[in-house]
C-alpha cells in the first residue's frame, strides 16, 4: 500500500492507553451520545452494518454490509474509511472544546487488532497475548486525562462479559460479549485465528458449483448482488473474519450488531491490512466493472450521504498505511478446503441418525458415528487414483443456534478421543456460528479427499464405524443462553 498520510498501527503492540486508543475511546463515547437519526452517531454507524430487532427506524444505508461474495473486502474498506474520518473530526472537536495543543487528530488513525502476532511457542501463555482483546477493551475504566494514570472515567470501549441471555429479547437488552471473554488469555486458539492459508490464496474470486470447489482469497463472485449473508466464503472470511467475530462473542457474533462492539473495527481494520498485504505479494483484485462500479453508501465526518463505488475505494485508500503488512500473517497449516454441500444425485456413502435438535457441547467434545461401518474400503478406492475423479464431502447438516455460543467449533473425522488438536491429522474444518440465529441453519461441508488419503497412507483409518467428532475451540462456561445445535452428519461423494 502506498505511504499514506495516516498510518494505522498494531494495538497489540501498544500501551493499555497508548493516546491512539485514549482518544478512540474518547471519541467512541461521544459518537455514543448522538442520537440515532445522526449519521455520526455510534448507533447509526452501527446500523450501516445491520440493525438489531430493537430499532425500528429505517434508512436506504442500513443493513448494507455483504458477506460471502465479492464486496466483502471493498465495501467493509469504505466502511472503514468514512468512520475513521467521523472519529478523527471527532477527536478534533473535543480537543478543541478541552484546548489540547497539538492537535490528536491531525495523525489519528485507526488502530488494528493483530491476533496472530504471536505465534504459538509451545508453552502455555502466562500473560495475555495477541490473541486476548487489548487491554484497554478489558477494562472498566479509562484515564480521566490524557496522559493520566487515574482509570476513574466509565470506559467506552469496554462490552460485560457477565451477562447469561436466555432468550433473544435478553441478548438485545445489553451491548456485551460472550460470557469471560474480558479476562480469558486468547479469545481464541492460533489456528483459529492463523490467515496462512488465506495469504497464500492466488484468486481473488471465482464462482462456485457442486463441480468446482475452488478455494480463494477474497469470497466468491456474486457479481452486482450485494448479500447480505450468503455461504460464499473466501479464505480470508471464512479464517481469521469469520472466527474472531465468533469467539469474542456477543454483540460480536452477530451481524445486526457487531458494529456497535468497538473491538468490530480494529478487527475489520486487521482484515484490511491481511487484503493490503496480499496485493502486496503481487495478487490481484478484480478488474470487471460490476466489482470496480458497484455502489456503496456512507457517511462523511458532516453527516453528508456520500455514493461511492470499488473504484473509488481503493483510490481512497491511499491516505492511509499500515505499520506493518507481514508481522501476523500467518504460518504454514496443512487443512482441507472447504467445500459446497452435497448436491442431488451426490452418493452417500454414510450417515449419522437424523435429529433436528442435537445439542453441541459447549464444554467438550460432541461425537457420532457414521454407518454402515465399514466403509473404509470403498473409500480407499475412490481415492486410490493419483488424481481421483471423486471427491469425498463431509457435510455436517442444519448447524443452528439460537445465540451466539461465543466460540467456533472444530471439526474432527475419526479423531481418537484425546487427539483432537486442529494441527492434527484428523482436524477437518471449522463451524462458525457468524451471522446466524434462530431456527435458521446451514450446512457446513468439507472436502476431505485428500485428508482420507493421507489419513489411509498413515494408517489413521482403520475399519469399523466412522467417528465426526465437533469440539469448541475454547470450551465455554456452561450458560442458560446459548444452545448450538445440528441435524446429522454425512459423508457423500461426488
Amino acid at each position: 500500500m502506498s505511504n499514506g498520510t495516516f498510518v494505522r498501527r498494531d494495538a497489540s503492540k501498544m500501551t493499555e492507553w497508548d493516546p491512539v486508543l485514549y482518544w478512540y475511546a474518547r471519541a467512541v463515547g461521544r459518537m455514543q451520545q448522538r442520537a440515532l437519526p445522526d449519521p455520526t452517531g455510534w448507533v447509526f454507524q452501527g446500523c450501516i452494518h445491520g440493525v438489531p430487532p430493537t430499532i425500528t427506524e429505517t434508512n436506504e444505508a442500513f443493513s448494507q454490509c455483504p458477506h460471502g461474495g465479492w464486496f466483502f473486502l471493498p465495501w467493509h474498506r469504505g466502511y472503514l474509511w468514512y468512520f475513521e474520518r467521523i472519529v478523527r473530526a471527532t477527536i478534533k472537536q473535543i480537543a478543541a472544546e478541552e484546548n489540547i495543543t497539538p492537535d490528536p487528530s491531525a495523525t489519528w488513525a485507526l488502530p488494528y487488532w493483530n491476533y496472530a502476532l504471536d505465534a504459538p511457542s509451545g508453552i502455555p501463555p502466562i500473560k495475555f497475548t495477541s490473541r486476548a482483546l487489548p487491554a484497554a477493551f478489558r477494562n472498566p475504566k479509562m484515564p480521566d486525562h490524557p496522559g493520566s494514570t487515574n482509570l476513574t472515567v466509565d470506559n467506552p470501549l469496554f462490552l460485560r462479559d457477565d451477562l447469561e441471555p436466555a432468550t433473544e429479547d435478553d441478548f438485545w437488552q445489553t451491548p456485551h460479549r460472550a460470557k469471560g471473554k474480558n479476562s480469558a488469555f486468547e479469545v481464541l486458539r492460533y489456528p483459529d485465528l492463523n490467515p496462512f492459508t488465506a495469504m497464500s490464496e492466488t484468486i481473488f474470486s471465482s464462482t462456485k458449483s457442486r463441480s468446482t470447489v475452488q478455494p480463494t482469497f477474497g469470497s466468491e463472485i456474486s457479481y452486482t448482488v450485494m448479500p447480505h449473508f450468503q455461504r460464499g466464503f473466501g479464505e480470508l472470511e471464512n479464517v481469521p473474519h469469520n472466527q474472531v467475530h465468533g469467539g469474542v462473542g456477543g454483540w460480536m457474533g452477530r451481524v445486526e450488531g457487531s458494529a456497535r462492539d468497538p473491538i468490530f473495527w480494529l478487527h475489520h481494520a486487521n482484515i484490511d491490512r491481511l487484503w493490503s498485504g496480499w496485493l502486496g505479494k503481487g495478487n490481484k483484485n478484480p478488474d470487471h466493472t460490476s466489482w470496480l462500479d458497484h455502489e456503496f453508501i456512507f457517511f462523511d465526518e458532516t453527516g453528508q450521504q456520500k455514493r461511492t463505488t470499488g473504484k473509488a475505494v481503493l483510490n481512497d485508500a491511499g491516505n492511509y498505511s499500515y505499520e506493518s503488512l507481514t508481522e501476523g500473517s500467518g504460518t504454514r497449516v496443512l487443512l482441507a478446503p472447504p467445500a459446497t454441500a452435497p448436491q442431488p444425485g451426490s452418493r452417500v456413502l454414510a450417515a449419522s441418525a437424523a435429529n433436528p435438535r442435537r445439542q453441541l457441547d459447549v464444554q467438550a467434545a460432541t461425537t457420532v458415528s457414521l454407518e454402515p461401518g465399514g466403509v473404509q474400503e470403498a473409500m480407499r478406492s475412490l481415492v486410490a487414483a493419483d488424481e481421483p475423479q471423486t471427491n469425498l464431502i463431509l457435510t455436517v447438516h442444519n448447524v443452528h443456534t439460537n445465540l451466539p455460543p461465543g466460540t467456533p467449533f472444530h471439526v474432527f473425522l475419526n479423531g481418537p478421543e484425546g487427539d483432537l488438536d486442529p494441527e492434527g491429522p484428523y482436524f477437518v474444518g471449522w463451524i462458525s456460528f457468524f451471522g446466524m440465529s434462530g431456527d435458521e441453519g446451514h450446512d457446513a461441508s468439507y472436502d476431505v479427499t485428500e485428508q482420507v488419503q493421507r489419513l489411509t497412507e498413515q494408517g489413521l483409518l482403520p475399519d469399523g464405524p466412522l467417528t465426526v467428532s465437533i469440539v469448541p475451540s475454547i470450551p465455554q462456561p456452561p450458560t442458560a443462553g446459548p444452545k448450538p445445535g445440528f441435524e446429522s452428519v454425512s459423508l457423500t461423494s461426488i
